[in-house]
């Protein structure tokens, strides 16, 4: 232990460390008085360590703890004395005809009755009744959770079987990837690195014609472009003459064709009879 000098100049640097050693120095005023007071004697010098503080602490307050039980006892043992002492002859013996009355069965319920009486802690016959009221709505509840607690049990293997069967199944032939999936994803990555690549070209191409400004059309291109439409226009009215010969066309290539060689036979045999026509005429001249 510090002396007084050391632990004054310790304080001074460390408060934390002068609130230890004030409390220890209480600690060990508090096992001399004991030593004082049990033995007469005091701690020898060199037994005063950490450890044996500790130790003779406990012990002081395991023995101040035994004696209070004792005072405790002794006091109970007197009252009880003095009840034993203060009752009448009478009543000691309406008491052993009372007890000499109970058979072995009485004994054991007396013994029951006052065992639980013990246990719940009660007082009275009355508050032992409420005591086992609550006991008995405690175990009912206990129960009530006890058959949750069953279901969900039941529920929980149901779905962990659930789960087992669903995993092997996942776990099937058919679940599995192809072998091939990681050509498939190399080559899936390699065009997605291409097209990213072609998205920043066309990017830049599409910001190079927005770049360009558009020239405003002037008049004389106007009037350029509407002749070039009248003319484009009048083309297509001659067009859609020409192929409105056609419109009677069946939709098949092979019966448009059959049609279409029935009209040729029959153009030549047109041409045939105006040639005999022309040549009846040229004989009469």
């Amino acid at each position: 232990m510090d002396s007084p000098g050391d632990w004054t100049a310790t304080a001074l640097f460390s408060p934390s460390k002068a609130r230890a050693q004030q409390a220890q120095a209480r600690d060990w005023a508090s096992v001399e008085s004991w030593l004082s007071k049990q033995h007469g004697k005091r701690m020898p010098s060199f037994e005063r360590n950490e450890e044996t503080l500790q130790a003779l602490l406990t012990l002081a307050t395991l023995n101040e703890d035994a004696d209070e039980q004792r005072v405790l006892v002794e006091k109970v043992e007197e009252s009880a004395l003095s009840v034993a002492t203060t009752r009448s002859h009478d009543g000691e013996d309406v008491y052993q005809t009372l007890l000499d009355s109970l058979s072995k069965e009485d004994f054991e319920t007396l013994d029951a009755v006052a065992g639980a009486t013990v246990m719940l802690n009660a007082s009275n016959l009355t508050q032992t009744c409420e005591r086992l009221c609550e006991l008995t709505a405690d175990q009912f509840e206990l129960s009530e959770q006890l058959n949750r607690t069953e279901v969900q049990n039941v529920t929980i293997e149901s779905e962990c079987s659930r789960l087992e069967r669903l995993l092997i199944e996942l776990k099937a032939e058919h679940f599995q990837p192809p072998p091939s999936v990681l050509e498939q994803t190399a080559e899936w990555t390699r065009s997605t690195k291409q097209l990213k690549s072609k998205l920043a070209e066309y990017d830049e191409r599409l910001g190079a014609i927005r770049s360009v400004p558009i020239p405003s059309p002037s008049i004389e291109d106007v009037s350029r472009l509407k002749s070039e439409v009248v003319v484009l226009q009048n083309r297509l009215n001659m067009v859609t003459t020409e192929l409105a010969a056609f419109d009677s066309l069946p939709s098949d290539p092979k019966a448009a064709r059959a049609v279409l060689e029935r009209a040729r036979k029959d153009l030549r045999e047109l041409t045939k009879q105006r040639d005999r026509l022309f040549e009846g005429l040229a004989d009469n001249d």
